[in-house]
């Protein structure tokens, strides 16, 4: 066992561990239109053909497999504007754990729908305000009320543990270790994942994170020195 508020290049392996048989592997591309753009080597690795569509299903199995039976009997709850929210439905689903799911009226009909059908009965689908900011306080409410487990779509080590395994299904895809490694960042789970596996095990890799111009947060984060 590891510490619980850590996560290192061992729980992140542990996490590939659990969930083997239940995520895709997912192709790792060359893009000849980017590796031209660059003048580099660039490969794509393809999360958007996850059964959800996106990376979170990892994350999100690796922290709800992780409760006991009398905590995952009482529930879960997730805030989400749509791709979290698709992996607690799957994960939910596929243990046999009942979970009710908070979006706001800003997430299309689409992935309500999607995340409906991936959780089946197992999961109640709320709609309430308009931000994702309102779903979350009413997701913590829901949790407090009720006695379910929140699950967190970044801020959490199980979470964090889970996303990481994208890194190193990508050096193994790979078969070299790559320069760079470049890593969307919206809460900053993958990015806090893929960093902490790449970081013990191959050290020399330079790790760029991109947000949105309009939703820097990570670098909004590091300048203040805390979230």
């Amino acid at each position: 066992m590891h510490d619980i508020d850590t996560v290192t290049a061992a729980t992140i392996e542990e996490a590939a561990g659990r969930l083997a048989g239940v995520v895709t592997r997912t192709p790792l591309e060359p893009s000849a239109r980017l590796s031209a753009r660059v003048d580099a080597q660039v490969w794509v690795k393809r999360e958007d053909l996850q059964t959800v569509r996106s990376y979170k299903i990892r994350g999100a199995y690796n922290f709800i497999v992780q409760l006991d039976e009398a905590t995952r009997a009482l529930g879960v709850v997730c805030a989400s504007a749509g791709n979290h929210a698709q992996g607690v439905a799957y994960a939910c689903r596929r243990l046999g754990a009942d979970g009710r799911v908070y979006v706001p009226g800003t997430t299309p009909r689409q992935k309500r729908e999607r995340i409906a059908a991936l959780g089946g009965a197992h999961i109640e689908v709320v709609v309430v305000g308009e931000t994702y900011e309102d779903a979350f306080a009413a997701a913590n409410e829901d949790a407090q009320r009720t006695g379910a487990t929140l699950v967190p779509a970044f801020d959490d080590v199980r979470t964090v543990a889970g996303q990481g395994t994208v890194a190193r299904e990508v050096i193994e895809q790979l078969g070299f270790v790559p320069d760079v490694v470049v890593v969307p960042v919206g809460g900053g789970g993958l990015l806090a994942g893929v960093g902490s596996w790449l970081r013990e095990r191959h050290p020399d890799v330079r790790i760029v994170g991109v947000e949105p111009a309009g939703a820097a947060c990570v670098a909004a984060a590091l300048e203040a020195g805390h979230p």
